[in-house]
């Protein structure tokens, strides 16, 4: 029977993330993870890696989601160089649209604010904009640019990390999904899987959006599943590579492709499209970037991001069962958190110091006394 020190319940990027970071420390890991789940959230993702156009300035985590950016330039490189595996990450900024007058009044607003803070982001002029992105609408009446956001591809990410995982750091992988918890006491000693028990010195919860659906959980947990449907469409050969977004729609280049998206629709574990949503993500597409209004469809596919109450991740210890972590609920921001969340939860474990304020992502939030 094994006896790992971790278990994560979970083989999605977060899941993996952790599991990296924790055998990493020395710590006998063991994941469980039968096989990605229709809708899975890590296959379907973008890859952005954007931190000023998903947060406001105010947002106490905006400065948790330039750590996780600024992570990846020191543990993409090292994981491409260990296992060969080109990760496609870039850092060549996003541009956030303004698309009328109330945006640039916002962006502007927000790009001082965050200069201010030491932050670099600026305001670009339209004719600045089309200097990087020819082929933007008409719409579009200038820019907030955050010259070091960037992106990459998720699965090549999930890949290398694994690899690096299972290869280096001994990381066992178990092809059955963590059912439920098992307790003696207030303490968890292992996850009842199809295949058998799994015996747990500590658990990490890292389902995603199913994560509420392990049984014996010590209460309810409000993860629920937002489905995104996303397309693939041919990136013209002659505009430069971009990123860009206008309020909840975007279009990234990626190996070629122009990923975009995305719809956010309460619909349960449906991961499957619909016309009226390619519709509309295909209308925001060639409203902010036309010069992509003939490009041909590659591909369309929905993902269920695991959403909470409040939009905002659970990432910290169980507030009464102190052998159960949680690394859940990151929503649309999973692939950018991912390696903070591996390394803030190890920390919080070993009893470091943590630089961050974790109050919004501390899972006691949820289940006030």
């Amino acid at each position: 029977m094994l006896s790992p020190d971790v278990v994560v319940i979970g083989g999605g990027i977060i899941g993996v993330a952790c599991a990296h970071r924790f055998a990493s420390h020395g710590l006998t890991t063991t994941v469980l993870e039968s096989g990605p789940e229709p809708g899975a959230a890590t296959p379907a993702a973008a890859g952005m890696l954007t931190t000023f156009a998903e947060s406001d300035p105010a947002d106490p985590m905006f400065v948790f989601s330039v750590r996780a950016r600024d992570l990846y330039a020191e543990l993409i490189p090292a994981l491409q160089e260990e296992t060969g595996l080109d990760i496609a990450y870039r850092t060549d900024g996003i541009l956030q649209l303004a698309l009328d007058e109330d945006d640039i009044t916002r962006l502007r607003e927000a790009v001082s604010m965050q200069r201010q803070s030491g932050f670099t982001v600026d305001w670009l002029s339209i004719d600045e904009v089309r200097k990087i992105a020819p082929g933007v609408g008409p719409d579009v009446l200038g820019a907030a640019m955050a010259a070091e956001d960037g992106g990459l591809d998720p699965l090549a990410l999930h890949q290398a990390l694994l690899e690096s995982a299972r290869r280096r750091h001994g990381v066992e992988i178990v092809a059955s999904r963590g059912d439920q918890l098992l307790f003696d006491g207030e303490r968890v000693t292992g996850v009842r899987t199809a295949s058998g028990t799994v015996s747990a010195g500590a658990v990490i919860l890292a389902a995603g959006c199913w994560s509420s659906q392990v049984r014996g959980l010590p209460r309810a947990l409000p993860v629920e599943p937002i489905r995104g449907q996303m397309v693939a469409l041919d990136w013209p050969p002659d505009e430069p590579p971009a990123t860009v977004y206008a309020g909840h729609g975007y279009v990234m280049e990626r190996r070629g492709e122009a990923i975009g998206g995305s719809t956010m629709e309460h619909v349960g574990y449906d991961p499957s499209t619909t016309q009226d949503g390619l519709d509309d993500v295909l209308a925001k597409i060639r409203r902010i970037y036309p010069a992509l209004g003939n490009a041909t469809v590659r591909r369309t596919w929905a993902g269920l991001r695991p959403g909470t109450p409040d939009m905002l991740p659970i990432i910290g210890r169980d507030p009464t069962v102190t052998n159960l972590w949680y690394a859940t609920g990151h929503g649309r921001n999973g692939i950018l958190l991912a390696g903070i969340t591996g390394e803030v939860l190890l920390q919080l474990f070993t009893g470091e110091e943590v630089e961050y304020d974790l109050t919004p992502v501390d899972p006691a939030r949820l289940w006030p006394a």
